[in-house]
C-alpha cells in the first residue's frame, strides 16, 4: 500500500484520496507492485499510470459489484498480467477508453469525471482567476482554499433552467474561496470579459471555458455547455493519453 500511495502521488499527481473514485484502485496497484517485487520498467510504469487514470475517470469499481471487479483485477495481476492486460479488461467493461463529449452530459460534481477534470486542468497550469495561485487542494486559508464555482451562477439561471442543469460539470470551474465570493452572482458576460481585459484569457483557456461573448449570455447557456463539453473532453483525452477512434 505504501508503493500504491507513493505511485499515485509521485507518478500521477493524485495527492489526495479525495481525487480517487475508489480506494480499490490502491489495492490493485499495491498488489501489482508487490507481485513484481517493486521492479517496474519505465514503459510499464507509464502504462500503469494510464490504467489508473482511465480506471479512475471511468469509475472502474463503481460499475456493478465492486468486489467482483476487484477480484478480476487481482487475479489478472497474480496470474502475471501486466498493465496492458488491466487496460484490456477495463476496455471490455467500458467499451472505449476515451471520453466523448456526451459522456459529460448530465454529470455533476459527484462524478468521477469531475475529479479527472481537476487533475487535467491542474496539469495544464490552471490558476485562480484573481490571485493567480495554481489550483490545489492544499492551500491554506479560507480565501485561497479551493472551491468549485458555477460559471453561470445558479441565481442567474434560476427561472430559465432546471436546477440540475446549473450543476452540470460543464458549468463548474475551480477557483479560490475569495475569488468565488467576489464573483458572487455576477453573470459570466459581466465578469469574464472584465477579467480577460485585465489578466488575459489564459486563466479561462486552462479550464476549457469558452470566452466568446455570444456564449456568455444566459439565453446561450445550453450552447455554452455543448462547446465546453467538447473542449473538456479533448483536454481529458490528451491528459489520459487516449484518442478518439
Amino acid at each position: 500500500m505504501e508503493f500504491a500511495l507513493n505511485f499515485v502521488k509521485s507518478n500521477i499527481g493524485i495527492d489526495s484520496l479525495a481525487l480517487l473514485s475508489s480506494p480499490f484502485l490502491l489495492v490493485t496497484l499495491g498488489s501489482y507492485g508487490h507481485k513484481r517485487n517493486y521492479q517496474i520498467a519505465a514503459e510499464e510504469a507509464q502504462r500503469l499510470r494510464q490504467w489508473v487514470l482511465v480506471a479512475n475517470a471511468k469509475g472502474r469499481y463503481s460499475r456493478g459489484s465492486s468486489e467482483t471487479l476487484l477480484d478480476q483485477d487481482l487475479a489478472t495481476v497474480q496470474q502475471g498480467g501486466g498493465a496492458n492486460e488491466l487496460i484490456d479488461r477495463l476496455r471490455l467493461q467500458v467499451g472505449r477508453l476515451d471520453i466523448a463529449p456526451e459522456e459529460l452530459e448530465g454529470r455533476n460534481q459527484r462524478s468521477a469525471l469531475f475529479k479527472t477534470m481537476f487533475l487535467a486542468f491542474r496539469a495544464a497550469g490552471a490558476k485562480d482567476w484573481y490571485s493567480n495561485l495554481a489550483i490545489a487542494l492544499t492551500h491554506k486559508g479560507a480565501q485561497h482554499r479551493l472551491q468549485f464555482h458555477h460559471i453561470f451562477p445558479k441565481a442567474v439561471l434560476k427561472g430559465s433552467y432546471a436546477a440540475r442543469d446549473a450543476d452540470d460539470i460543464a458549468n463548474l470551474a475551480f477557483i479560490g474561496g475569495k475569488t468565488n465570493r467576489q464573483i458572487s452572482d455576477k453573470a459570466p458576460i459581466q465578469y469574464i470579459p472584465a477579467t480577460i481585459e485585465k489578466s488575459g484569457a489564459v486563466a479561462f483557456e486552462s479550464q476549457c471555458i469558452p470566452t466568446d461573448p455570444a456564449l456568455l449570455k444566459t439565453e446561450s447557456y445550453k450552447s455554452f455547455l455543448v462547446e465546453r463539453r467538447k473542449a473538456v473532453s479533448a483536454r481529458l483525452n490528451e491528459f489520459l493519453g487516449v484518442g478518439l477512434p
